[in-house]
């Protein structure tokens, strides 16, 4: 039985099919999904597509995309010269689904921090690192640099810096504005930087004497963890200085009005710790993390940012299962997985991660391999397409 339409009913064989045509709108979904350096490769499809991934409205819905496969920005110095630094991005993807082999650190030398004319990173935010440089006559200034999408800005924000007294650099956003902005602090000054008009501003002093080398930002708001009436010729955290537990506190700055407050920390929190606590960000939310009595790691997570009343203890964990620690190098929270059951910790002399499994109360650590670093900083870091001008 012929089962053939009509010869009337049959196309041409000489005719083409008409092409397929996908809405804009599906196109810029199904590509917002994908890495940066696809984006790079893409963008030399057709000029169309070239427009639609550099136009500020795709760069911001590719970073929402981008911020839930987070990874860290690992910075090292090298051994054999201790004027180079380099960062490594590091993916935290890895760590979760192969916890056990180590984490290989970058050679590439397009990460050194020595080539960009910088010593060191003074913050990470959507992507893009904020970099300090520093010249011996006490000058110093700032680059920005996208690390995936390989842009750098000029040097900018040229500054005195008193080397003697010591000062702090943070970068954050401020999202009412589109405006990402970099604090200096040094004792008696405050002063506020905004990338596009690309000049200081000196804003109201913060409150603290002494800050310890612990700052987080959390969407419009820098955050720094320090000490009221803390001795100023000691550089480092000492808890024989210390009298009270009411010298700890949170200095919030928030980058839209650039005015500041402060934040107490946990009721729970009740003894001086012997080594440095130290804020964090889990699942976007403040942290505070310290140790007790050399016994126990204790997460407190303020459930409703700007509320003191709101720290809920989040979890303790027994120093038995991460082994040594010592004088100088405590265990420090990185990562919470989206579903509650896996911390990442970080130990940044040890030059070790450990992946705690809150599930079973398993953990495995894995060693961050380097073979010439002398220290290592560990920032949040995601890829995005961020511009850097």
């Amino acid at each position: 039985m012929n089962l053939s339409p009509p010869k009337s009913q049959q196309p041409p064989s000489n005719v083409a099919s008409s092409p397929i045509i996908l809405p804009l709108d599906l196109i810029t979904e199904l590509l917002s999904f994908l890495p940066v350096k696809s984006l790079l490769q893409f963008r030399c499809v057709c000029m169309s597509w070239k427009i639609l991934i550099s136009d500020s409205f795709f760069v911001k819905l590719h970073l929402q995309r981008s911020i839930q496969n987070p990874r860290l920005a690992v910075t090292q110095e090298s051994r054999e010269c201790s004027m180079d630094v380099i960062v490594s991005p590091t993916s935290l993807s890895h760590l979760l689904e192969n916890p056990s082999k180590p984490t290989t650190l970058t050679n590439d030398p397009y990460y050194s921090l020595n080539d960009k004319d910088c010593r060191s990173v003074a913050g990470s935010c959507n992507g893009l690192l904020c970099l300090l440089g520093l010249s011996e006559d006490r000058e110093m200034w700032l680059r920005f640099w996208n690390p995936a999408t390989r842009a750098i800005s000029d040097k900018l924000g040229h500054y005195p810096a008193d080397f003697t007294g010591g000062f702090e650099v943070a970068f954050g956003y401020d999202n009412s504005t589109d405006t990402y902005k970099v604090v200096y602090l040094q004792k008696g000054m405050t002063g506020v930087f905004s990338l596009g008009d690309n000049v200081w501003r000196n804003i109201e002093s913060f409150p603290l004497g002494y800050y310890l080398d612990n700052r987080v930002h959390l969407r419009d708001s820098l955050n720094w963890l320090g000490l009221r009436s803390y001795v100023d010729d000691c550089d480092d955290y000492d808890c024989e200085y210390i009298t009270s537990i009411e010298q700890f506190m949170i200095v919030a700055l928030d980058l839209r009005t650039e005015t500041c407050k402060e934040l107490l920390l946990p009721r729970g929190f009740d003894e001086v710790p012997c080594y440095e606590p130290s804020l964090c960000v889990l699942m976007d939310c403040i942290c505070f993390s310290h140790l007790v009595k050399k016994t126990h790691l204790v997460i407190w997570k303020m459930m409703d940012y700007g509320d003191d009343d709101s720290w809920t203890q989040l979890l303790e964990i027994n120093l038995q299962i991460l082994k040594k620690i010592d004088e100088w190098s405590a265990w420090v929270p990185l990562h919470l997985s989206k579903n509650y059951d896996t911390l990442i910790l970080g130990s940044t002399l040890e030059h070790e991660f450990a992946v705690y499994n809150l599930r079973d109360g398993s953990i495995e650590k894995t060693r961050i391999t380097n073979g010439e670093s002398s220290w290592i900083y560990i920032n949040d870091y995601v890829e995005s397409l961020v511009f850097c001008h």
